[in-house]
């Protein structure tokens, strides 16, 4: 006997007549999650889907789809003739096999055939009075602890009690493509989750600076990429070796500036990355006032080195809510392994925090800052999680 799971969407209800693109989407990235599972198939009927899985497929099933964007839940479900009566006993029976009895419950019903006899109202009230009367578990309609679901369709009518949560959002591959600069840390991780969930197809590109910093780093961050695939992306992470660059940076004045003008030649190499990507903007894990380069004045400053807008999702975010989502998606445990990075290296004791425009273009006099970050992006090592990919061209 099949398991069947009914998927829900959320915002992409809120779509008007091109809904039908999100969906389609949607579609395509879920047949695409569960294409290694045998005997699964998907059904899309009024606004949901379906789908049915054999018994023991479902709870790796339901743990792929609980990190499909563009779902808010996933319920199992016990698919019945939809009869007054079988919609009744087999909701009973549900609840009847919780294994924790619920503090309270509410029924919500649908029926979408309007032939049949009864009306939603009907078997919300006759359902809830039978579990009611029968289990001795209170009414809430406002905040249930248990919501049992009834649906009764010409296609299709079930009743399911247990909702899995899903994220959200809108489906990866419908809002465009971004270049992601991905350090080792908690925080940009998290900005690329971020951007899986408004729909945008991500890649990444970072920085690691041999000798001075080891293969370890380079590691950290493939390894961050493949804790974060299961959501959808990134499809590639580009790792530049930025060392040598970083050692003549090193040497203009004043040193304070150093770690602007660092970060200022990272947004140049990865914009050329990304145009080459076809990425519409860059994406960092910057989040205002929490470090010295994250000043107003020095986010200004290297900014206005990208050859691409530069998109931060958690430039309101504290470090605690950063923190609690990185744990929430699963990448906090592999950014607080201890490891080296670029960020850090040859850092000025005293970093400027109120970079000027005309200071830091002079203390960059006399360097060929574009042929510099051509070179980066030429010797860029490209890393595709499903197969290798050659090195990109730049001009």
């Amino acid at each position: 006997m099949k398991t069947h799971l009914v998927l829900r969407i959320g915002e992409i209800f809120l779509k008007g007549s091109n809904r039908h693109m999100f969906m389609n989407q949607l579609e395509k990235n879920i047949r695409r999650a569960l294409h290694r599972h045998a005997d699964v198939r998907l059904h899309r009927f009024h606004g949901r889907y379906t789908v049915t899985c054999e018994p023991g497929q479902q709870e790796a099933v339901i743990g792929v789809l609980s990190r499909i964007f563009g779902l808010t839940s996933i319920s199992p479900a016990v698919v019945v003739e939809p009869q007054f009566q079988t919609l009744s006993d087999t909701a009973l029976t549900l609840v009847q096999a919780l294994p924790q009895k619920p503090v309270s419950f509410c029924v919500k019903a649908r029926r979408t055939d309007k032939r049949l006899p009864y009306t939603s109202l009907d078997l919300e009230r006759e359902v809830g009075g039978v579990i009611h009367e029968t289990c001795h578990i209170p009414v809430d309609l406002t905040h249930p602890d248990l919501l049992v679901e009834i649906h009764a369709g010409q296609d299709l009518s079930f009743v399911c009690v247990n909702r899995h949560a899903a994220p959200g959002g809108l489906p990866v591959g419908i809002s465009g493509r971004l270049e992601v600069l991905l350090s080792g840390g908690i925080d940009s991780p998290v900005a690329l989750w971020m951007m899986l969930k408004r729909g945008a197809t991500v890649n990444a590109t970072s920085f690691y600076s041999p000798p001075w910093v080891g293969e370890e780093a380079r590691q950290k961050v493939e390894a961050l990429c493949r804790d974060l695939r299961p959501w959808g992306g990134p499809n590639k992470l580009h790792m530049v070796a930025y060392g040598e660059v970083q050692k003549r940076l090193r040497e203009c004045r004043p040193h304070k500036l150093a770690t602007v003008l660092y970060r200022r030649m990272m947004m140049r190499t990865a914009g050329l990355i990304a145009q080459d990507n076809r990425a519409l903007a860059l994406v960092t894990g910057e989040s205002l006032g929490q470090v010295a380069s994250q000043t107003m004045h020095n986010l200004i400053a290297i900014e206005q080195a990208s050859p691409l807008p530069v998109l931060r999702p958690l430039l309101g975010f504290d470090k605690y809510q950063t923190v609690e989502l990185a744990q929430q998606i699963g990448t906090y445990e592999t950014s607080i392994i201890p490891c080296a990075d670029s960020c850090t290296l040859f850092a000025p004791e005293h970093p400027e925090t109120h970079a000027h425009m005309d200071e830091v273009e002079r203390a960059e006099e006399g360097l060929d800052l574009r042929a510099m970050a051509l070179e980066l992006a030429r010797n860029a090592v490209c890393v595709k999680f499903s197969e290798e990919v050659p090195r990109p061209q730049f001009s």
